[in-house]
Order: C-alpha cells, then structure tokens, then sequence
C-alpha cells in the first residue's frame, strides 16, 4: 500500500436501541396508548411489542439493518410511534427522521431525537 492511499472502514450494519417514550398522547378513553414504534431504513421495517395502557412505554427493544453502499450520504431511518387501535385503525402519535451520516460521524453516543411533542426516541 503506497503512502497516499488509505483505507476508510465504513460499516456494513447499524444497532438500533428504542429504549422508551416520553410523554405520549393518550388516544384511548382512559387517557392511555396501546404504542409501538416502527423503525425503518429503506425497504427494512422493525416494530417493536406493543406497550399497553401507557404515556411513558418501555421498549428497550434492539434491531439491526444492514446498510446499503449509500446508506451514509443518503439512508434515513425513520421511527415512527403509534397508538394500536382494536376497533379502529391505528392512529399515528409521532415520527423522527435521522440522517444516518450525521449519526456516523458524531461517533457512538447517546442521542434523544424528539417526534414532535408527542415522544422522545431515544438511540445508540
């Protein structure tokens, strides 16, 4: 390998921990959700389990995505909260969108992505 050239390690897989939810509307009559989180990078979709009956879900639910040659100038993963309905559809509490590169280059932290008012979503 000659001086000029050097070797970047870009990744293949990106970890994503939805740890919990702040604050959530209650879209039940008891004031409460049925929420869940869906995670999504590109045509890859997670959900989590359904946390019942709660403004504030504990998930602590962890996924991996295996990322596409673009993914770090380009992927976006994208977590959506909703609230399960048993009678009606379910209803829609919250969205984040994370830029992928950003993360990558901030190196491995905890950060606290807010949807809205509605929750936080927090990742590693």
């Amino acid at each position: 390998m000659s001086g000029n050239s050097c070797q970047q390690w870009v990744p293949t897989h990106v970890l994503v921990t939805v740890l919990r939810g702040r604050g959530l509307q209650g879209k039940s009559k008891q004031g409460t959700s049925d929420a869940y989180a869906i995670i999504q990078l590109g045509k890859e979709k997670y959900s989590t389990g359904v946390a019942e009956k709660t403004t504030e879900p504990e998930w602590g639910e962890e996924c991996t995505f295996e990322l596409q040659p673009d993914a770090l100038e380009s992927g976006r993963l994208v977590l959506t909260v909703m609230h399960r309905g048993l009678v009606v559809q379910d209803v829609f509490l919250g969205q984040a969108v994370i830029q992928l590169g950003e993360v990558f280059h901030q190196s491995r932290c905890l950060k606290n992505h807010p949807l809205g008012e509605n929750v936080d979503a927090h990742f590693f």
